[in-house]
Protein backbone atom coordinates (compact mmCIF):
# COMPACT_ATOMS: atom_id res chain seq x y z
CA UNK A 1 0.00 0.00 0.00
CA UNK A 2 2.69 2.47 0.49
CA UNK A 3 4.71 1.68 -2.30
CA UNK A 4 1.55 2.20 -3.98
CA UNK A 5 1.10 5.92 -2.66
CA UNK A 6 4.57 6.56 -3.49
CA UNK A 7 3.87 5.64 -7.05
CA UNK A 8 0.68 7.97 -7.02
CA UNK A 9 2.37 10.77 -5.63
CA UNK A 10 5.36 10.38 -8.23
CA UNK A 11 3.96 12.28 -10.83
CA UNK A 12 2.65 15.40 -8.81
CA UNK A 13 6.74 15.35 -7.50
CA UNK A 14 7.75 15.56 -11.06
CA UNK A 15 5.52 18.23 -11.76
CA UNK A 16 6.73 20.10 -8.97
CA UNK A 17 10.64 19.92 -10.17
CA UNK A 18 10.69 22.23 -13.29
CA UNK A 19 9.06 24.70 -10.91
CA UNK A 20 11.74 24.30 -8.60
CA UNK A 21 14.43 24.68 -11.23
CA UNK A 22 13.21 27.34 -13.34
CA UNK A 23 13.04 29.53 -10.09
CA UNK A 24 16.97 28.50 -9.31
CA UNK A 25 18.25 28.63 -12.81
CA UNK A 26 15.73 31.65 -14.09
CA UNK A 27 16.37 33.47 -15.85
CA UNK A 28 18.44 31.35 -18.86
CA UNK A 29 17.45 33.81 -21.97
CA UNK A 30 16.20 37.63 -22.52
CA UNK A 31 12.99 38.25 -19.85
CA UNK A 32 10.50 40.27 -22.29
CA UNK A 33 9.05 43.15 -20.34
CA UNK A 34 6.41 44.77 -22.58
CA UNK A 35 5.34 48.28 -22.04
CA UNK A 36 1.33 48.55 -23.25
CA UNK A 37 2.46 52.42 -25.07
CA UNK A 38 4.53 53.60 -27.52
CA UNK A 39 8.58 54.17 -27.71
CA UNK A 40 9.16 57.77 -25.74
CA UNK A 41 6.32 57.84 -23.19
CA UNK A 42 6.30 57.92 -19.94
CA UNK A 43 5.72 54.30 -19.51
CA UNK A 44 8.46 53.54 -21.67
CA UNK A 45 11.00 56.04 -20.54
CA UNK A 46 10.40 54.60 -16.52
CA UNK A 47 10.37 51.09 -17.98
CA UNK A 48 13.67 51.53 -19.34
CA UNK A 49 15.04 53.63 -16.69
CA UNK A 50 14.40 50.99 -13.98
CA UNK A 51 15.01 47.88 -16.00
CA UNK A 52 18.55 48.65 -17.48
CA UNK A 53 19.52 48.57 -13.72
CA UNK A 54 17.37 46.23 -12.29
CA UNK A 55 18.72 43.45 -15.36
CA UNK A 56 22.11 43.76 -13.72
CA UNK A 57 20.86 41.68 -10.35
CA UNK A 58 18.76 39.32 -11.97
CA UNK A 59 22.13 38.03 -13.77
CA UNK A 60 20.18 38.07 -17.33
CA UNK A 61 19.25 40.23 -20.45
CA UNK A 62 15.90 42.69 -19.89
CA UNK A 63 14.31 43.16 -22.93
CA UNK A 64 12.11 46.22 -23.72
CA UNK A 65 8.95 45.48 -26.08
CA UNK A 66 6.78 48.31 -26.87
CA UNK A 67 2.76 46.84 -28.01
CA UNK A 68 0.88 50.09 -28.16
CA UNK A 69 -2.57 50.09 -28.74
CA UNK A 70 -6.19 49.93 -27.54
CA UNK A 71 -5.06 52.34 -24.56
CA UNK A 72 -2.83 49.02 -23.51
CA UNK A 73 -5.69 45.94 -24.24
CA UNK A 74 -3.27 44.66 -26.30
CA UNK A 75 -0.41 44.14 -24.15
CA UNK A 76 -2.10 43.56 -21.36
CA UNK A 77 -4.33 40.60 -22.96
CA UNK A 78 -0.73 39.63 -24.17
CA UNK A 79 0.99 38.78 -20.69
CA UNK A 80 -2.49 37.55 -19.38
CA UNK A 81 -2.19 34.80 -22.33
CA UNK A 82 1.56 34.20 -21.70
CA UNK A 83 3.01 31.76 -20.35
CA UNK A 84 3.73 32.13 -16.60
CA UNK A 85 8.06 31.57 -16.92
CA UNK A 86 8.89 34.62 -16.02
CA UNK A 87 10.12 35.46 -20.07
CA UNK A 88 6.83 37.52 -20.30
CA UNK A 89 6.04 40.34 -17.97
CA UNK A 90 3.62 43.80 -17.99
CA UNK A 91 5.01 46.85 -17.31
CA UNK A 92 1.86 48.77 -15.67
CA UNK A 93 -0.57 46.59 -13.59
CA UNK A 94 -3.08 49.61 -13.59
CA UNK A 95 -3.25 49.99 -17.58
CA UNK A 96 -4.42 45.97 -17.28
CA UNK A 97 -7.09 46.82 -14.57
CA UNK A 98 -7.98 50.33 -16.60
CA UNK A 99 -8.88 48.18 -19.65
CA UNK A 100 -10.80 45.22 -17.60
CA UNK A 101 -13.27 48.49 -16.14
CA UNK A 102 -13.13 50.17 -19.55
CA UNK A 103 -14.06 47.22 -22.01
CA UNK A 104 -17.26 45.21 -22.22
CA UNK A 105 -15.09 42.24 -22.65
CA UNK A 106 -11.24 42.87 -22.33
CA UNK A 107 -10.68 38.77 -22.72
CA UNK A 108 -9.12 38.59 -19.17
CA UNK A 109 -9.98 38.77 -15.40
CA UNK A 110 -8.38 41.37 -14.05
CA UNK A 111 -8.35 39.68 -10.24
CA UNK A 112 -7.30 36.16 -11.39
CA UNK A 113 -5.15 36.09 -14.35
CA UNK A 114 -2.18 38.79 -13.36
CA UNK A 115 0.81 37.80 -10.95
CA UNK A 116 1.71 41.41 -9.03
CA UNK A 117 5.35 41.88 -8.64
CA UNK A 118 5.75 45.41 -7.70
CA UNK A 119 5.26 49.41 -7.93
CA UNK A 120 8.22 51.37 -8.52
CA UNK A 121 6.89 54.74 -9.04
CA UNK A 122 4.26 57.14 -10.36
CA UNK A 123 4.51 60.51 -12.10
CA UNK A 124 1.18 62.67 -12.10
CA UNK A 125 -0.63 63.46 -15.20
CA UNK A 126 -0.44 67.68 -16.07
CA UNK A 127 -2.31 69.87 -18.19
CA UNK A 128 -0.32 71.80 -20.46
CA UNK A 129 -0.94 74.91 -23.19
CA UNK A 130 1.66 75.59 -25.62
CA UNK A 131 4.08 78.81 -24.58
CA UNK A 132 2.28 81.60 -26.35
CA UNK A 133 -1.34 80.60 -25.61
CA UNK A 134 -3.31 83.10 -24.35
CA UNK A 135 -4.58 81.83 -20.83
CA UNK A 136 -1.78 82.25 -18.57
CA UNK A 137 -3.39 80.16 -15.75
CA UNK A 138 -5.82 77.27 -14.97
CA UNK A 139 -8.70 79.56 -14.24
CA UNK A 140 -8.62 81.21 -17.68
CA UNK A 141 -8.06 77.87 -19.36
CA UNK A 142 -11.41 76.71 -17.23
CA UNK A 143 -13.37 79.70 -18.39
CA UNK A 144 -12.09 79.08 -22.00
CA UNK A 145 -13.38 75.60 -21.84
CA UNK A 146 -16.88 76.72 -20.55
CA UNK A 147 -17.06 79.67 -22.88
CA UNK A 148 -16.19 77.72 -26.13
CA UNK A 149 -19.26 76.13 -28.11
CA UNK A 150 -17.83 73.67 -30.16
CA UNK A 151 -15.44 72.73 -27.66
CA UNK A 152 -11.04 73.67 -27.50
CA UNK A 153 -9.58 70.67 -29.09
CA UNK A 154 -7.55 68.51 -26.44
CA UNK A 155 -4.74 66.02 -26.37
CA UNK A 156 -4.27 62.84 -24.99
CA UNK A 157 -1.87 60.03 -25.11
CA UNK A 158 -4.68 57.72 -26.04
CA UNK A 159 -8.63 56.70 -25.58
CA UNK A 160 -8.64 55.38 -22.28
CA UNK A 161 -4.58 56.51 -20.62
CA UNK A 162 -4.57 58.31 -17.52
CA UNK A 163 -4.24 61.79 -19.62
CA UNK A 164 -7.56 61.03 -21.16
CA UNK A 165 -9.13 60.40 -18.32
CA UNK A 166 -7.88 63.30 -16.37
CA UNK A 167 -9.23 65.46 -19.22
CA UNK A 168 -13.03 64.24 -19.57
CA UNK A 169 -13.34 64.23 -15.86
CA UNK A 170 -12.02 68.12 -15.52
CA UNK A 171 -14.67 68.56 -18.94
CA UNK A 172 -17.53 67.07 -17.00
CA UNK A 173 -16.80 68.37 -13.47
CA UNK A 174 -16.87 71.51 -15.47
CA UNK A 175 -19.77 71.09 -17.57
CA UNK A 176 -17.58 71.76 -20.57
CA UNK A 177 -17.29 70.29 -24.04
CA UNK A 178 -14.20 69.41 -25.80
CA UNK A 179 -13.02 67.81 -28.71
CA UNK A 180 -10.65 64.65 -28.05
CA UNK A 181 -7.91 64.00 -30.47
CA UNK A 182 -5.93 60.62 -29.37
CA UNK A 183 -2.54 60.47 -30.19
CA UNK A 184 0.33 57.61 -29.70
CA UNK A 185 1.68 58.24 -26.15
CA UNK A 186 2.11 61.58 -23.72
CA UNK A 187 5.42 62.50 -26.26
CA UNK A 188 3.60 62.58 -29.25
CA UNK A 189 0.80 64.82 -27.14
CA UNK A 190 2.70 67.22 -25.46
CA UNK A 191 4.44 67.90 -28.95
CA UNK A 192 0.97 68.26 -30.46
CA UNK A 193 0.77 70.82 -27.78
CA UNK A 194 3.96 72.67 -28.62
CA UNK A 195 2.78 73.02 -32.40
CA UNK A 196 -0.66 74.14 -31.94
CA UNK A 197 -2.52 71.21 -33.16
CA UNK A 198 -4.46 71.23 -30.16
CA UNK A 199 -5.59 73.53 -27.64
CA UNK A 200 -4.52 71.96 -24.56
CA UNK A 201 -3.92 68.70 -23.01
CA UNK A 202 -3.00 66.06 -19.89
CA UNK A 203 0.29 64.68 -20.79
CA UNK A 204 2.53 62.64 -17.98
CA UNK A 205 4.72 64.85 -15.84
CA UNK A 206 8.42 63.43 -17.15
CA UNK A 207 7.20 64.01 -20.85
CA UNK A 208 5.91 67.71 -20.33
CA UNK A 209 8.13 69.21 -17.08
CA UNK A 210 11.24 69.54 -19.10
CA UNK A 211 9.26 70.84 -22.33
CA UNK A 212 8.24 73.77 -19.81
CA UNK A 213 11.39 73.80 -18.17
CA UNK A 214 12.77 74.55 -22.05
CA UNK A 215 9.91 77.08 -22.29
CA UNK A 216 8.29 74.56 -25.32
CA UNK A 217 5.43 74.56 -23.03
CA UNK A 218 3.46 75.75 -20.02
CA UNK A 219 2.13 73.58 -17.17
CA UNK A 220 -1.05 75.30 -15.51
CA UNK A 221 -2.48 71.99 -13.58
CA UNK A 222 -0.84 69.05 -11.57
CA UNK A 223 -3.01 65.97 -11.48
CA UNK A 224 -1.11 64.78 -8.35
CA UNK A 225 -2.06 64.37 -5.07
CA UNK A 226 -0.22 67.51 -3.95
CA UNK A 227 1.85 70.34 -5.96
CA UNK A 228 4.94 69.17 -7.60
CA UNK A 229 8.28 70.48 -5.92
CA UNK A 230 9.56 71.20 -9.08
CA UNK A 231 6.94 73.45 -9.67
CA UNK A 232 5.37 74.43 -6.25
CA UNK A 233 3.09 77.27 -8.18
CA UNK A 234 1.13 74.75 -10.13
CA UNK A 235 -2.04 74.48 -8.49
CA UNK A 236 -3.84 70.99 -7.88
CA UNK A 237 -6.86 69.59 -10.39
CA UNK A 238 -8.62 69.07 -6.68
CA UNK A 239 -7.57 72.51 -6.13
CA UNK A 240 -9.22 74.10 -8.85
CA UNK A 241 -11.65 72.24 -9.57
CA UNK A 242 -14.47 71.25 -7.21
CA UNK A 243 -14.31 67.22 -6.61
CA UNK A 244 -11.19 67.38 -9.08
CA UNK A 245 -9.83 63.38 -8.44
CA UNK A 246 -6.06 62.42 -8.52
CA UNK A 247 -4.46 61.09 -11.93
CA UNK A 248 -1.38 59.86 -11.93
CA UNK A 249 0.26 57.21 -13.65
CA UNK A 250 1.77 54.22 -12.05
CA UNK A 251 4.48 52.16 -12.74
CA UNK A 252 4.74 48.55 -11.57
CA UNK A 253 5.32 45.37 -12.92
CA UNK A 254 3.28 42.41 -13.53
CA UNK A 255 3.25 38.69 -14.92
CA UNK A 256 0.66 36.14 -16.08
CA UNK A 257 -1.35 34.26 -13.37
CA UNK A 258 0.82 31.13 -11.97
CA UNK A 259 3.84 33.07 -12.07
CA UNK A 260 6.40 31.24 -9.66
CA UNK A 261 6.85 32.61 -6.44
CA UNK A 262 10.98 31.98 -6.88
CA UNK A 263 10.83 34.41 -9.83
CA UNK A 264 8.64 36.94 -8.16
CA UNK A 265 10.87 37.23 -5.34
CA UNK A 266 13.78 37.67 -7.74
CA UNK A 267 11.81 40.22 -9.46
CA UNK A 268 11.20 42.31 -6.88
CA UNK A 269 14.62 42.14 -5.08
CA UNK A 270 16.25 42.98 -8.46
CA UNK A 271 14.02 45.99 -8.82
CA UNK A 272 14.22 46.80 -4.95
CA UNK A 273 18.12 47.02 -5.35
CA UNK A 274 18.30 48.59 -8.58
CA UNK A 275 16.08 51.26 -7.29
CA UNK A 276 17.41 51.91 -3.18
CA UNK A 277 20.98 51.39 -4.83
CA UNK A 278 21.26 53.63 -7.55
CA UNK A 279 20.88 57.86 -6.26
CA UNK A 280 20.80 58.63 -10.13
CA UNK A 281 17.99 56.32 -10.73
CA UNK A 282 15.90 57.88 -7.43
CA UNK A 283 16.61 61.14 -9.12
CA UNK A 284 15.70 60.47 -12.59
CA UNK A 285 12.29 58.88 -11.28
CA UNK A 286 11.91 61.97 -9.08
CA UNK A 287 13.09 65.38 -10.70
CA UNK A 288 10.04 65.87 -12.73
CA UNK A 289 7.63 65.49 -10.13
CA UNK A 290 7.14 61.82 -9.43
CA UNK A 291 7.27 59.96 -6.05
CA UNK A 292 9.11 56.46 -5.63
CA UNK A 293 6.39 53.76 -4.29
CA UNK A 294 7.95 51.03 -4.37
CA UNK A 295 6.32 47.89 -2.32
CA UNK A 296 8.05 46.33 0.74
CA UNK A 297 7.24 42.78 -0.78
CA UNK A 298 5.14 41.31 -4.07
CA UNK A 299 2.47 40.23 -0.91
CA UNK A 300 2.28 43.94 -0.52
CA UNK A 301 1.91 44.84 -3.97
CA UNK A 302 -1.05 42.03 -4.17
CA UNK A 303 -2.95 43.81 -1.24
CA UNK A 304 -2.89 46.89 -2.76
CA UNK A 305 -4.27 45.67 -5.82
CA UNK A 306 -7.75 45.72 -5.07
CA UNK A 307 -7.19 49.24 -3.64
CA UNK A 308 -5.98 50.09 -7.25
CA UNK A 309 -9.11 48.52 -9.24
CA UNK A 310 -11.57 50.61 -6.73
CA UNK A 311 -9.51 53.78 -7.60
CA UNK A 312 -9.66 53.50 -11.27
CA UNK A 313 -13.26 52.30 -11.41
CA UNK A 314 -13.82 55.72 -9.90
CA UNK A 315 -12.05 57.26 -12.30
CA UNK A 316 -12.79 55.66 -14.89
CA UNK A 317 -16.87 56.65 -13.83
CA UNK A 318 -15.91 60.24 -13.57
CA UNK A 319 -14.52 60.64 -16.62
CA UNK A 320 -17.35 58.50 -18.62
CA UNK A 321 -14.58 56.70 -21.00
CA UNK A 322 -15.60 53.62 -22.06
CA UNK A 323 -14.72 51.60 -24.98
CA UNK A 324 -17.32 49.33 -26.87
Amino acid sequence: MLRRRLLLAAPGLLALRPALAQGQDWPRRPVRVIVPFAAGSSSDTVARQVMARAQEHLGGQVVIENRAGAGGLIASQAVARAEPDGYTLLWGGGTAITQAVMQRNPGYDWAQDFTPVTQIAEQPAVLCVRQAAPWRDAAALLAACRESREGLRYGSGGVGTPAHMAAAAMLKLIGAQGVHVPYRGANQAALAVEQGEVDWSFAISNIAVPRAQDGLIRVLITGGGGRMPVMPAVPTLGEVVQGGPVVTSISSLIGPKGLPPAVVARLHAAVKQAVEGDAALREALTRDGGAIILSPTPAAYAEKWPEEHQRLVRLVALSGVRVE
